[in-house]
């Protein structure tokens, strides 16, 4: 067998391709491996970085997912594209290259229902709108346009379609009312049958002085009164129909009838300045019994045990004769303990009354306070000066509460009558404008101080002292100034 075919020189081609080593850096590792030149990038990157992640931190799974590895060198940073093998880039053994890691867009999902893709979509974009948001969104809503009516009822007294007006605020009372009604009594919607039956409150009594203001005689004064009566009688009966939300009513019901009241005094020709003096300094002194009033409320009765004396039945008693001892038993107040949660319902009830009882009499102290200080052309220093000392008093009031609703329910009347009384004394004679102006200063002054330098353990010691004096001096002086703005002193010659 000798032929031209026996001389030939066969190449064998390895089936293992060429490798060059080079060096690898891929976060806080350097990797020196040997890469194949004729494979693409592609191929070999997910396994070296895996490699690479191995010796790094660990990510979170869900961002892994979305992250992609990019090969490039380190010094020009130029990358290599996944099809691309390193003997086309022309990579030479010994070479530096770079791993970085890259976030990849989420494609986005394909849904079948467009509403509940807007609605994702929506959801993701307002992480913050949620449905709490939504519900107090809703609530303002309902508020804004109660106070629109009102505003409708009020303004178009003398207009054609007056009427009508007050019978679609009617049907707006009826179906606020109904709607609260049933959050409260079907579904355990709490909050909003509260939005819902507070709002019906101003329509309530826009109405009732739409109607009833401008009837009766002495300046339609009779007229005011009843329309106060019936927004009082309204706000019993939501407050029974709704059965939550008994804040709004009390307060309500309290502010309405002490108006009502001063009402109809006028009605009997007694003098104005009179009627609202006696009628503030009335309400004022009222904030300071509600506490007193209400004491007992958030308490139960004190548990009773009786205890056996009579020893003589003993020895003809069978002891282990169960009946007897519980009949005993069920007789005692102390066999029905409360429990934890009817303490607390009991506590937060009583706070909710207490709140409700300061909200009514520090509002109708605010009516009264306004209405003095409108009485007159200009402003005396007499009823400046009153205005002042009750804003005191229901500000220093407020400090003696333990929950910051009840707090709240003396604290922003107090700051109500501050500035109307400050606005009103820029018509005063001088100084009048600028001591407001300076009273107005010091308060937000001594306001800012007192939120950056209380100290977390409380008021300390000689600072409450020295404001229990003060409300001391506040409240002692309401009758003596009360006099001075009657006139008492004048006839008296002082």
């Amino acid at each position: 067998m000798t032929g031209v075919s026996e001389l030939r020189r066969i190449r064998v081609v390895s089936a293992a391709p060429d490798h060059i080593r080079v060096s690898v850096f891929g976060g806080r590792t350097q990797l020196d491996i040997a890469l194949p030149l004729d494979v693409p990038v592609s191929g070999f990157v997910p396994e070296v970085a895996r490699l690479i992640s191995s010796r790094d931190a660990e990510e979170d799974s869900k961002d892994e997912c979305r992250t992609f590895w990019v090969l490039s060198r380190f010094h020009s940073a130029a990358e290599l594209r996944p099809e691309q093998t390193l003997r086309d880039a022309g990579v030479v053994s010994g070479e530096l290259l770079r791993l970085t890691p890259r976030r990849a867009l989420t494609p986005p999902s394909l849904y079948d229902d467009v509403v509940d893709a807007v609605g994702r979509l929506n959801k993701s974009a307002y992480a913050a709108w949620d449905s709490v948001s939504a519900r107090w969104m809703a609530f303002a809503g309902v508020h804004l346009a109660a106070l629109a009516i009102v505003y409708c009822l009020i303004g178009g007294v003398g207009a054609p379609n007056h009427y009508v007006i007050v019978a679609l605020a009617a049907a707006a009372v009826l179906a606020l009312v109904g709607g609260a009604t049933m959050a409260h009594r079907f579904y355990g919607l709490d909050s909003v049958a509260a939005a819902l039956g507070w709002a019906a409150i101003p329509i309530t009594a826009g109405i009732a002085f739409a109607l009833l203001g401008h009837y009766g005689s002495f300046g339609g004064y009779v007229g005011l009164a009843g329309a106060c009566g019936s927004v009082l009688a309204l706000c019993v009966l939501y407050d029974r129909v709704i059965g939550t939300g008994h804040w709004a009513y009390l307060a309500s019901a309290l502010t309405f009838g002490m108006v009502g009241i001063a009402l109809v005094a006028r009605a009997l020709h007694a003098r104005a300045d009179i009627v609202s003096v006696t009628a503030a300094v009335a309400a004022t002194l009222g904030c300071l019994v509600v506490r007193r009033l209400t004491s007992r409320l958030g308490r139960f009765k004190t548990p009773t045990v009786t205890v056996e004396t009579n020893r003589e039945d003993w020895d003809f008693e069978n002891p282990f004769d169960q009946s007897a001892l519980t009949a005993k038993r069920d007789d005692d107040s102390g066999a029905a303990m409360p429990t934890a949660e009817t303490v607390w319902n009991r506590a937060k009830s009583a706070a909710v009354i207490r709140a409700g009882l300061l909200t009514g009499l520090a509002a109708a102290a605010v009516v009264h306070v306004t209405l003095l200080l409108r009485s007159g052309s200009v402003a005396d220093w007499s009823v400046f000066t009153l205005a002042l000392s009750v804003a005191a008093v229901l500000a220093l009031r407020s400090r003696t509460f333990d929950s910051w609703f009840e707090r709240a329910s003396v604290a922003t009347p107090a700051v109500v009558i501050l500035v109307v009384t400050c606005v009103a004394a820029q018509n005063g004679p001088m100084p009048m404008p600028l001591v407001s102006l300076g009273v107005l200063l010091a308060v937000a002054v001594g306001a800012a101080c007192a939120g950056l330098m209380m100290p977390s353990g409380g008021v300390p010691h000689r600072v409450a002292t020295l404001l229990s004096y003060a409300e001391y001096l506040a409240v002692g002086s309401l009758i003596p100034l009360a006099l001075w703005v009657v006139g008492v002193y004048q006839r008296l010659g002082l």
